[in-house]
This record gives structure tokens, C-alpha cells and sequence, in this order.
């Protein structure tokens, strides 16, 4: 029986993609590798709306390519996401060697794409074209049990001047609530302890205004399930409802913590961004969520075409009001295709460097003074695995998965339990904390905590 091998890059969004594809070809006629020398057919789910994603994709398409050249042939590739939709000409030129390159429609029939390849020697491309409505299926989960994401929609109408997803993923389709609702039970019934709802814009999500269909769907998941954990990825300035914001505050199992890419809170460039909103909004929102234990994530965006010291500045003194607990920041990178390209004012890639570097450093202290008041604190811990050390490495509430820092803890349990502990200390963006049974303060870890930007 021909063997398959998944590596799915970019984000949470490309995993459920990755895991429906696995679902829909596992079964009479192939089984799941976890090698490439085990494997007949690799698969490389590939992330390609900016060019570090790009380039972290040609890296691995570079290492099967090699793997391929080892077997003399015998193992198969085939390249499929959103670089596969997005630029299938230059994959096939750029990489001669690969045994297929599939669009984003291709899960419908994934399956007997996948004989065809292995029985095949001649390069497949087919599968190119969003699907009308986002594709419905079992999924091999590949998370960890203790958590599952939960997408609710695919593609974007938000059109902001720098983005290609929208030509990559489409117009915004959102999946019907009865199966979203029905799938949540399903994960609930795995004994998931936390739910992570995601979507490019969560908040869009639904036929009625924005913002409020998202906070009827969030509303229905809690009735169904009695998952301890639900979270909320991926939101939108522009629609976050008074309604969502006041069930992150008052709902207990829906966790406070919202990610909530800002990109920008200078009203110009949030202007010649296309973000529908302006920095009067950005403050309405974060003196909303200003409550005891709300955790914001969000992101910014450097060296934006026509960005002037003066907004630099005011973004520089947004971060330093320490809004943010976790904050990813990204030098602008033009992206064929986007209105972006043609705008006046184009910043040097080494300014907007410099700007990126200059708000990560100031971040990293208010994200370190953060971390370092939560020491004493009892906090509720969500084992997600037990770390190569046997050190168990788990999150609180205020981490999502993947993207923040964990907590680290010296105790027996398994991935999935909840533990009571107290904060100790730090490394780094990692927490090390004590099981409130503990006696005796737990020594640091033998080795080095892996750096993580906030």
C-alpha cells in the first residue's frame, strides 16, 4: 500500500487544509508515512501570499527535491496551497522536478489525484480556482489532544492594499453553522480542551452585519460543548462588535485574549493600507478590552510605501503604552499584483528594517515587564506536550497556540490535562512554574529554552 507524507506550512488555516487532505486520501488505498524514506508521495501544503513564506516553501521543496534524487526516483512530490494556486508556472519552471503542482481546488478530488501521480510519469497541474464554497470533510487532526482549530470560513474581502489573499483564497465564503457547530461537538467529543476558531477574518463571518454573526456562531459552540477553552484568531478592526467584545469579557470559557492585527495606528497610512477604520477606532477598541486579564495580540507593518517618521513615531508610542501583550512586527515586502506596488514614497528594505527592529525591541521590554508581574500568580495550565527535557510545556489562557510563549513546568501528566501552578519565573518569553502541590522551588531548566519573538 503506497505510503503519503504531509509537511504543511504557514498558517493554522493550511493545517486544517493539510488535515482534510490527509482524511480524504488515508484509507483501503494509502496509509500515512512520518518519513521520507518510508514514503511514495510527498505532499507540500505551501504557504505564498509574502515572500518569507516563499522562501521557507523553496527550502523544503529543495530538501524532498534532494530526498528524490536519493531514491533514485522512486518517491513522488507534489506542491498544492496557496504558492501552488498562486504561481504554478514559476513552481514548474523554478522546480523541474516535481511530480505535481495542485491549485486550491483540488480537494474534491484529492484522492484519485493522488493515484494519479504515483501511477503517473509525466509532471500533474491541475486543481487551479477557488471552490465556491469552502471545501467539507473529515480532517486526520495533528495537533495535540489537548487543542484543535475550528475554521469557520475561507477567502477575504477585506482588499487591503498590500494583500494578496484575496486573489489567492478568493472572496469570503463562510461554512454553514449547523456543520461548524456539528464539527466542534465532534472535537469536543475527542476531549479537546480547547477550541481555536479561525478564519482570514473571523469576525466577518455570517450573513447579518459584521461582527455579529461571529458572536451568534461563538454563542451556539458554547451551547453544544462543554470544551473548557474557546478562543478567537484572526479578528478584524473594522468589525469587531460591541456584542463579540462583550462576550470576550464576560463569557469564562471563552478565553480573553483576541488576536487582532492592527497593522498600522496612524490614520494615514491606515488610509493607504485599505484598513476601513482609523487610529479613533484602534483606541475605542483597546479601551473596551482595557479589563483585568484581556490579553491582545497583534501585528504591525513597517516601511509601508509613503510611511513618514511622524507615523513611525505615533506606532513607535502606541507600543510603548504597552497595549499589546504579544506583538508580531513585519518590514513591508511589495507583492506583485497588490495596489501597494504602484504607490509613492517606497521605504528602503533596511529602513523598514530598522523600524521593525526598533518596535520589536521596545516590545520585547513590555511583553518581558508583563511576564515578570505575573510571577506568584495561580494560573490554569493546558499540558500541550511533554518536552524532549521531560519538562512538561503547556499555556494559560493569554497564550494561543504556536504563536506565543508556553510555560514550563517540572510534573507527570499527560498532553491534554489541566494543572493549577504557580508562576515562578521566566526565560526568555517562556514562563517555569511549580504545580500548586509542589513543595520545594523547582530548579531551572537543564537546557536553554528556545527564544521566541512576542
Amino acid at each position: 500500500m503506497p505510503k503519503i507524507l504531509m509537511v504543511s506550512l504557514g498558517c493554522a488555516k493550511n493545517t486544517v487544509d493539510a488535515e482534510m487532505a490527509l482524511a480524504a486520501v488515508l484509507g483501503d488505498s494509502f496509509s500515512l508515512a512520518l518519513d521520507p524514506d518510508d514514503a511514495d508521495l510527498v505532499l507540500i501544503n505551501t504557504c505564498g501570499f509574502i515572500a518569507p513564506a516563499r522562501d521557507e516553501a523553496r527550502a523544503v521543496i529543495n530538501e524532498f527535491l534532494a530526498a528524490k534524487k536519493k531514491s533514485g526516483g522512486r518517491l513522488k512530490l507534489a506542491v498544492m496551497g496557496c504558492w501552488a494556486e498562486r504561481s504554478a508556472t514559476e513552481l514548474a519552471q523554478e522546480f523541474p522536478g516535481l511530480d505535481a503542482i495542485w491549485g486550491l481546488g483540488i480537494f474534491p478530488e484529492i484522492a484519485s489525484a493522488v493515484g494519479r501521480v504515483l501511477a503517473a510519469r509525466e509532471r500533474e497541474e491541475a486543481g487551479f480556482g477557488v471552490l465556491a464554497q469552502p471545501f467539507e470533510g473529515p480532517r486526520l487532526i495533528s495537533t495535540p489532544p489537548s487543542y484543535s482549530y475550528l475554521k469557520i470560513s475561507d477567502g477575504c474581502d477585506n482588499r487591503c492594499s498590500y494583500c494578496s489573499i484575496p486573489d489567492i483564497r478568493g472572496p469570503f465564503r463562510s461554512r454553514p453553522r449547523q456543520s461548524i457547530v456539528e464539527e466542534a461537538r465532534i472535537l469536543a467529543g475527542r476531549g479537546v480542551g480547547e477550541l481555536v476558531v479561525i478564519g482570514q477574518d473571523t469576525t466577518l463571518y455570517g450573513d447579518e452585519p459584521a461582527g455579529e454573526g461571529i458572536t451568534r456562531l461563538i454563542e451556539e459552540i458554547l451551547a453544544a460543548v462543554s470544551t473548557p477553552r474557546i478562543r478567537l484568531l484572526y479578528a478584524h478592526p473594522a468589525h469587531l462588535s460591541s456584542s463579540l467584545i462583550n462576550l470576550l469579557v464576560s463569557e469564562p470559557r471563552l478565553c480573553r485574549y483576541l488576536d487582532l492585527p492592527l497593522q498600522h495606528v496612524s490614520d494615514r497610512m491606515l488610509k493607504l493600507m485599505n484598513r476601513g477604520y482609523g487610529r479613533q477606532r484602534v483606541e475605542e477598541i483597546t479601551s473596551r478590552l482595557d479589563v483585568k486579564g484581556f490579553t491582545l495580540r497583534t501585528t504591525l507593518l513597517t516601511g509601508f510605501p509613503g510611511e513618514q517618521e511622524e507615523d513611525f513615531r505615533t506606532a513607535q508610542a502606541w507600543v510603548a503604552a504597552g497595549f499589546a501583550k504579544h506583538l508580531g512586527v513585519f518590514a513591508y515586502s511589495p507583492e506583485a499584483g497588490t495596489p501597494a506596488v504602484s504607490f509613492p514614497g517606497m521605504v528602503p528594505p533596511a529602513e523598514a528594517a530598522r523600524r521593525r527592529d526598533v518596535l520589536l525591541a521596545l516590545q520585547r521590554e513590555k511583553t518581558f515587564a508583563w511576564l515578570d508581574s505575573r510571577r506568584g500568580e495561580s494560573e490554569e495550565i493546558l499540558v500541550d506536550k511533554v518536552a524532549e527535557d521531560g519538562w512538561l510545556e503547556g499555556r494559560t489562557i493569554r497564550e494561543a497556540p504556536e504563536v506565543d510563549g508556553v510555560v514550563r513546568l517540572a510534573a507527570r501528566a499527560s498532553p491534554g490535562v489541566f494543572l493549577t501552578a504557580c508562576i515562578q519565573g521566566r526565560e526568555e518569553y517562556d514562563l517555569i512554574a511549580v504545580a500548586r502541590e509542589g513543595k520545594k522551588p523547582l530548579r531551572r531548566p537543564a537546557k536553554k529554552v528556545r527564544h521566541r519573538r512576542s
